[in-house]
């Protein structure tokens, strides 16, 4: 018979002991090495943990901020689910080091990549919901939300902020373009520019094209002084 994994240093991270602890390992159970042994994976638990997730921000946010209007609370939960911030979350509680993936996503380290460790993230959550209740996985996301100031909070999504500014002063909405894509698939990294007409606004790098895209957004707003 197997041994089972401990995951007592997970639990510990998570400050959350599970009862049902098949809901956890089946969190951490990729499609990609569900096909190799026969085993469910963590999607249908990522898309209930997404939906407690944007819940338990939601409520906290709107009685946290009684004086911000819906868009900047919006904006403010954008940054909070946001795949970055979910991935970062991932790491510092591990999860790279108990996600189960396939042989070959094994081999380019997939398990490191953010959209995989976001999806874990979410998928966390729902199991802790699944085996508990929405009270008691609210705490645990409030504690992982990022930090921010209000002077900042048009920095949150800078995308939309630039597009706002753009079609109030001139009725002309940004373009972005792909300049640059450089390194191996596992490990990418995207160079985009924003135009206006045909003159460059900003230049972004990330390690997707959203998070590049919003990079160039920034160093636009700062060249347009807002």
């Amino acid at each position: 018979m197997k041994r089972k994994r401990d995951l007592t240093q997970l639990e510990s991270a998570l400050d959350y002991r599970f009862n049902d602890h098949a809901l956890l390992e089946l969190a951490l159970t990729h499609k990609s090495y569900r096909k190799g042994h026969n085993k469910k994976d963590n999607e249908r638990l990522e898309f209930l943990g997404d939906a407690v997730l944007q819940i338990a921000v939601s409520e906290h946010l709107y009685k946290k901020y009684p004086d911000l209007a819906e868009g900047q609370l919006a904006k403010i939960r954008a940054l909070c689910v946001s795949q970055p911030t979910l991935a970062k979350n991932a790491r510092k509680l591990g999860l790279h080091q108990y996600l189960k993936v396939g042989k070959g996503e094994e081999r380019t380290r997939a398990q490191e990549r953010d959209s995989l460790l976001c999806d874990t993230y979410e998928a966390v959550l729902g199991a802790i919901y699944l085996d508990s209740d929405l009270e008691t996985v609210k705490p645990i996301i409030i504690a992982n939300l990022p930090q921010w100031s209000h002077e900042k909070l048009n920095n949150i999504d800078a995308k939309s902020t630039l597009q706002e500014h753009l079609q109030q002063t001139n009725q002309i909405t940004p373009t972005y373009y792909l300049a640059e894509e450089h390194g191996p698939d596992h490990n990418k990294e995207f160079v985009v520019e924003v135009y206006l007409d045909n003159e460059v606004l900003g230049r972004g790098v990330g390690k997707s094209k959203k998070e590049a895209a919003q990079n160039a957004a920034r160093e636009a707003l700062k060249k347009l002084d807002v």
